[in-house]
């Protein structure tokens, strides 16, 4: 029934953000008309959905059941056994899934009919814009990439003179912790934690701490700064500088033959980060949001007017595009926090 896929696929949106370079995925077993297993894929490594439920539920109660899942189940071996193979081991009876994984050469769905089980693709429109980014990331082994920033009504990050605390409410703040949570790590650059020394965690209880990630061309680095000495999370240093080295045993210096964003993306994938969210100045962001890597934008917008040359407008570049030729962004969401405005976009 309709109503059991919703709730696997509501499973997966809770745990979004929260399994590295996985997908998101609910599962719940249903047996004459109950929810008899519930189950989410709570981190990279750990069991995937559809396993946490048939445990949940119990072998023996699990014949002749019918498995709601909000992705295909996967076919192949990985941190984990495939989930097909156990999914026909248990004895269940009947498949439902919401979004196919395309990513896979040898699919789950296929694997199951073989094997007698009546498997059913039900498409399902939210499913297949949760996965959608998951789907690019791994086919291009590179995180999803979300550009957060906040600025006045006329686009400004900060005055001429660097002033930026607040332009925006401590409401927006409390937000911005909560889409901190939803990703594995933050990058900034050197310019930001030279001027700003921001601690980037997630000031909310229960709130999962993303690694941080300073990008340096230079390698001059200011080692004193607060992200360097609260160890609540691993912080990674970023530098084509050869000579850079880090004094602070937590503290990772990777050095890259080049600093451009889609080497450093790259290799933050391989490390095992699937979401990163970029918290940064003009510079940085501007070449995050010119580029084909960032899925999702989140801007707040204060209602004040900063003036001045622009020196810190969020988005700078040193070439004007053709009105057809630009990054153009879909509006998925928008809300009032306190008075500042919230806008969720989506790369079209």
């Amino acid at each position: 029934m309709k109503q059991y896929l919703e709730h696997a696929i509501s499973l997966a949106k809770m745990v979004e953000g929260q399994t590295g370079i996985n997908p998101p995925v609910g599962a719940v077993v249903v047996k004459d008309g109950r929810i008899i297993g519930l189950g989410a894929h709570l981190k990279k490594g750990d069991k995937h959905a559809e396993i946490q439920a048939i445990d949940m539920a119990g072998n023996d109660n699990v014949k002749g059941a019918t498995l709601y899942v909000s992705l295909e189940p996967c076919s192949h071996d990985g941190a984990t056994p495939p989930c097909a193979q156990r999914i026909i081991d248990t004895g269940i009876q009947k498949v439902v899934y919401a979004a196919r994984d395309i990513t896979l050469a040898a699919t789950g769905h296929e694997m199951m009919v073989n094997a007698g089980i009546d498997v059913h693709y039900e498409p399902h429109l939210f499913a297949e814009k949760l996965y959608a980014p998951f789907f690019t990331s791994k086919t291009q082994t590179m995180p999803i990439v979300t550009v957060k920033v906040s600025a006045s009504i006329d686009g400004k990050q900060a005055t001429d003179y660097h002033e930026s605390q607040w332009i925006t409410s401590k409401a927006v703040k409390a937000d911005v912790f909560k889409l901190r949570h939803m990703n594995d790590a933050i990058i900034t650059g050197n310019g930001t934690l030279t001027v700003d020394n921001p601690s980037l965690t997630v000031r909310t209880e229960d709130g999962r701490h993303p690694a941080r990630v300073i990008l340096s061309h230079s390698g001059n680095i200011n080692w004193d700064a607060t992200l360097f000495h609260d160890k609540v999370a691993p912080v990674y240093v970023y530098t084509d500088n050869s000579a850079v080295v880090s004094p602070l045993e937590h503290v990772q210096v990777v050095q890259l033959p080049d600093t451009d964003i889609d080497t450093i993306l790259h290799d933050l994938y391989t490390k095992g980060f699937g979401r990163v969210l970029v918290e940064a100045g003009p510079k940085l962001t501007s070449q995050f949001l010119a580029s084909h890597y960032i899925s999702t934008f989140i801007l707040y917008l204060a209602p004040k007017i900063i003036g001045g040359q622009g020196k810190h407008q969020f988005f700078q570049t040193d070439w004007v595009a053709p009105l057809d030729q630009l990054n153009t962004f879909e509006i998925v969401h928008s809300e009032m926090i306190d008075t500042d405005m919230k806008l969720h976009m989506k790369r079209k």
